[in-house]
């Protein structure tokens, strides 16, 4: 979340925070394990999958810069496409970009969950129907590992009718997180299992500093 910036949690101007704002701490449902395939193929499709897809260049435009080691520039291929790097960060993505994955994304890659986040299909429809008021943010995990896959695990929502809720770092009475993230999952038909761990508002520069909730899961 380095990408970011927060503000306070009042629509109107005010002293900016950086502090995460955590939910009430309860008890989480278990998640059960992913179910992947045997031999040959890995967690959703055989090695390489990704590279065939054409998954790395549609993440390219959204390289997370922070989160890229020191001196990388930009997304660095092998001879056969694949990242030289198992871990490829990516934030911003935009409503463009997730409907184009949707449509090369296998089946089983699409139930892919960030422990109780909405699973992948989830937060790419809802990203690619919102016309830019959904952004994504996650990291895709390449070839050279068995898990390989892409998977998001915070969304930014800037919906306007959205901004006037109030949300506090020590989470007093007042605070609006939950029924802000009751408004959200709704209008998305996002199929989370549990609240987002950190609900901040912010103004992240991928979005040209429009203010929106950044909510992500651990």
């Amino acid at each position: 979340m380095s990408a970011q910036t927060s503000l306070a949690s009042s629509p109107a101007p005010a002293i900016a925070s950086t502090i995460p704002v955590r939910p009430p701490a309860a008890t989480p449902p278990p998640v059960p394990p992913p179910t992947g395939a045997t031999g040959s193929e890995r967690l959703y499709g055989p090695p390489g999958w990704t590279v065939r897809i054409g998954l790395w260049p549609l993440l390219e435009p959204w390289l997370d810069a922070p989160r890229r080691l020191p001196g990388e520039t930009a997304l660095r291929v092998d001879a056969v496409g694949a990242p030289t790097s198992d871990y490829v960060p990516f934030r911003g993505m935009d409503a463009a970009t997730a409907a184009e994955l949707l449509a090369r994304l296998p089946v089983p890659a699409l139930a892919d969950r960030q422990n109780l986040s909405p699973s992948l299909e989830s937060m790419l429809t809802a990203c690619a129907r919102a016309d830019g008021r959904v952004r994504l943010s996650g990291y895709g995990i390449g070839p050279q590992r068995d898990d390989e896959r892409l998977s998001a695990e915070a969304l930014w929502i800037a919906d306007p009718d959205l901004q006037g809720y109030e949300v506090f770092a020590e989470h007093s009475r007042a605070c609006q997180c939950s029924a802000l993230w009751e408004r959200v999952k709704e209008r998305y038909d996002l199929d989370a299992r549990y609240i987002p761990d950190d609900i901040v508002r912010t103004r992240p520069e991928w979005a040209g500093g429009g203010v929106g909730w950044w909510m992500w899961w651990d």
